[in-house]
């Protein structure tokens, strides 16, 4: 019965992928330049930009986006601060948009999503969550991301940290 449920799943998710991709055919329509059928990226009612203000106008939101991301850098680094000092462990790992991600759940509210270093570790992961205390030994900041070192027993895995969740 579980098999039937799950290829039933499988079938619907494959249809609205399918029928999603055929609608976003259709709504981008002929993409060849110059053609007058061709849809324009403008929508009416937006306003004109010289090069000069588009130009600025780029320059100001990789600003915001820079002083943005510090401040995330910031909100993450305090919470690996706790959970690392406190040894809160892991409760949970769910599914999370994006491929290979997954949301990481941490006994105290806490929710960061992550990819795994290696293929197969968020798997062993999640099986070690039930049956074992998994918490955070260590982590680094590196090029890609936090990156968290997370043991249970003699086992550990690594962990890319994409950013901060909500609880669901």
């Amino acid at each position: 019965m579980e098999w039937a449920a799950l290829t039933l799943a499988l079938v619907l998710i494959l249809g609205l992928a399918l029928a999603r991709a055929l609608r976003d055919r259709q709504s981008l329509g002929p993409a060849r330049a110059g053609d007058p059928a061709a849809p324009s990226r403008t929508r009416p009612g937006d306003p004109e930009l010289t090069p000069e203000d588009a130009a600025e106008l780029a320059r100001e939101l990789a600003a915001a986006e820079r002083d943005g991301a510090a401040a995330l850098e910031v909100l993450l680094d305090r919470r690996l601060r706790i959970l690392t000092s406190r040894r809160i462990p892991l409760r949970a790992i769910r599914s999370a948009p994006g491929p290979h991600t997954g949301r990481l759940a941490f006994a105290d509210s806490t929710v960061l999503l992550g990819r795994a270093r290696r293929p197969g570790e968020l798997y062993r992961l999640a099986i070690a969550v039930p049956e074992q205390s998994v918490t955070i030994k260590s982590w680094t900041q590196e090029v890609e991301g936090a990156v968290l070192h997370l043991v249970w027993g003699q086992e550990q895995a690594e962990v890319i940290i994409v950013g901060l969740d909500q609880a669901d």
